[in-house]
């Protein structure tokens, strides 16, 4: 089409070797790309997402832990992102610490004493834990809030096998040693279960997480649930991730996460 006789005006002076816009020209030129700017915003608008994103995130976790957040956020990215693949990693404290350290999971959700000193790492806190005592319910301190440890110097401990996790068993033995006493260990199990499971059998008393998921401790196992007196340590339960972490998706999730958290308090 000849645009010239169409429009009825000039729109280029043309020399022997030379082609320039008149300011007719000009001016067409700007209008056509606003034009074609603004065709390209629209098409982004109503074409469906054909780059969508893709990819996998590894996200490991502790057993025995609350997992409601995280299982509310894993749902909300796979609803705006369906094409991500969502790798989920359960394991004892010092395997999540090493995945992470050695990028085998993305981000993980635990306690803060073994991995804030991870290097380049960033936490985001998401709910407080302190350490309790477990005792059986028949004990003579069972009906007390809280308790001095030192009032627990006589008692059969079951303690957490420091394989498992040698960050909170050294931290507890290390409370006891402050206190005034070596804990005595009748039994070294793998799990907070085994233990709780020990305790409402009479056998001793166990050091456990306000994080853990036991409903109905006296029911479900016998046992009641005391807070030690004194504490001040950060157990705090967090979600961590390196700052050099290459994964777009990291970041969804953390952004997600934050999402989902402020509605969750703001709902309490």
């Amino acid at each position: 089409m000849d645009l010239e006789a169409e429009l009825g005006v000039q729109l280029f002076v043309r020399g022997r070797h030379t082609l320039t816009l008149t300011s007719e020209g000009d001016a067409l030129l700007e209008q056509a790309i606003d034009i074609v700017t603004k065709f390209d915003n629209i098409k982004k608008t109503i074409q469906p997402h054909t780059n969508e994103l893709t990819g996998k995130l590894t996200i490991g976790y502790q057993s025995f832990f609350d997992t409601t957040l995280m299982y509310d956020v894993l749902k909300s990215v796979t609803k705006k992102y369906p094409r991500v693949t969502l790798s989920l990693f359960r394991g004892t404290p010092l395997q999540l610490r090493r995945q992470l350290i050695n990028n085998q999971c993305d981000a993980i959700f635990g306690l803060n004493t073994y991995i804030d000193s991870i290097p380049n790492i960033k936490t985001i806190e998401l709910q407080k834990n302190k350490l309790q005592i477990a005792v059986p319910s028949t004990h003579p301190l069972a009906n007390m809030k809280s308790v001095d440890i030192k009032r627990l110097a006589n008692d059969n401990f079951i303690m957490l096998n420091r394989k498992i996790s040698p960050f909170i068993v050294d931290y507890a033995i290390s409370l006891c040693m402050k206190n005034g006493f070596s804990p005595h260990a009748l039994y070294y199990v793998n799990d907070a279960e085994q233990a709780l499971l020990h305790v409402g059998s009479g056998q001793g008393v166990t050091f456990l997480h306000s994080m853990n998921k036991v409903n109905n401790p006296v029911e479900s196992y016998g046992v009641n649930l005391l807070d030690i007196n004194g504490l001040d340590n950060d157990l705090n339960f967090v979600l961590g991730y390196k700052e050099t972490n290459t994964n777009p998706i990291t970041e969804i999730f953390v952004r997600e996460l934050m999402k989902v958290h402020q509605q969750k308090d703001g709902s309490n």
